[in-house]
């Protein structure tokens, strides 16, 4: 664990008795429900550059005032808004006075019939749009990005196209990214490998229902007729994600999409955490050596993927990630 620039202090991360391998770590992520289910946040369309649209979800806390912070939750791939673990951290921060906002990318929760686009690992310009459409609705708020798994590659992405650009989005002043799959490639390689195929499946057969479903009801959705399905992810990715947003094929897409390469460049402070038992994203693909001093790397030796399920005396549940984020958002404006 690399020195926080934050107030924040991380206390260790205890493994939870019954989760104590990156798998079970894992699968308790989607298995576990939060029981907040009753609140109905504001729904907004957020106009995209492309002209294209996407819906966002606005928690807002009962003490939050006009110029007060607010969050960002993005999700990851075959996310959307009502993920358990957006759920759940959502109710958390919003129970803090933050104002929570929960995006469903393109394609996916209620998005899905209202975009004609598709969700992949490049959509940094998404993330531009949604902070300037919030921007316009509290223009005193500074915003925090929270990326999760592949959204928080897209967070990354973005980040350090702010570092590039003369014009970049000052009221955006922190991210947290949770498991990033900074490098594409290797990260499609390890699906493939004995023991994590089950993730491959269940990654491409989500794609694959949603994509179905969206042939059927999306008008002028952005299509070039594949079928039938492919059954593995890198198949789906060279034959469908990549030649309908404009890539040549996976390769092309992966390289272009990752951000392992650039993350020298980034300027905002930035918390990167990543489970070492990681087992959907490699942890060998963090090379501190190529941070940019702005990024505070947080390593745990278990947390699987999203998972971080742990004992600490301190925290009201077992949700260690959670109550470190609620944790860094108190202390960002203290």
């Amino acid at each position: 664990m690399r020195g926080s620039s934050f107030v924040v202090d991380y206390p260790m991360l205890r493994p939870h008795p019954w989760f104590r391998n990156g798998h079970l770590q894992t699968l308790a992520t989607v298995l576990t429900k939060s029981k907040d289910s009753t609140r109905v946040a504001t729904k907004h369309v957020v106009p995209l550059a492309d002209g294209d649209r996407l819906v966002i979800h606005d928690d807002e806390a009962k003490s939050w005032i006009t110029g007060d912070r607010i969050a960002v939750l993005v999700h990851g791939l075959c996310g959307c808004h009502d993920s358990p673990y957006i759920r759940r951290i959502a109710i958390k921060l919003r129970r803090h006075g933050i104002r929570t906002i929960r995006v469903d990318m393109r394609g996916f929760g209620d998005s899905a019939l209202i975009s004609r686009g598709h969700l992949y690992a490049g959509r940094s310009n998404d993330i531009r749009d949604i902070a300037t459409f919030l921007h316009h609705l509290s223009p005193l708020s500074s915003i925090s990005l929270i990326g999760f798994s592949l959204g928080a590659n897209i967070v990354l992405k973005f980040l350090i196209e702010q570092s590039r650009t003369h014009e970049p989005l000052e009221y955006v002043d922190s991210a947290i990214v949770v498991a990033p799959p900074v490098d594409l490639e290797t990260c499609s390689a390890n699906l493939r490998t004995f023991g994590n195929r089950f993730y491959d499946y269940y990654f491409v057969d989500q794609l694959a229902q949603t994509l179905t479903h969206r042939r059927r009801h999306v008008a002028n959705l952005l299509d070039n007729g594949l079928n039938p399905i492919p059954d593995r992810l890198l198949q789906f990715d060279d034959e469908f994600t990549a030649p309908i947003n404009g890539f040549s094929g996976a390769r092309e897409y992966y390289q272009r999409c990752s951000t392992v390469n650039n993350l020298d460049e980034v300027q905002t402070p930035t918390i990167l955490v990543a489970a070492e038992d990681d087992p959907i994203v490699p942890f060998e693909i963090f090379d501190t050596r190529y941070f940019s001093t702005k990024i505070d790397f947080v390593n745990t030796r278990c947390g699987g993927h999203l998972g971080f399920l742990g004992n600490h005396p301190k925290d009201p549940d077992q949700h260690w990630l959670d109550w470190r984020i609620c944790d860094w958002i108190d202390s960002l404006d203290d």
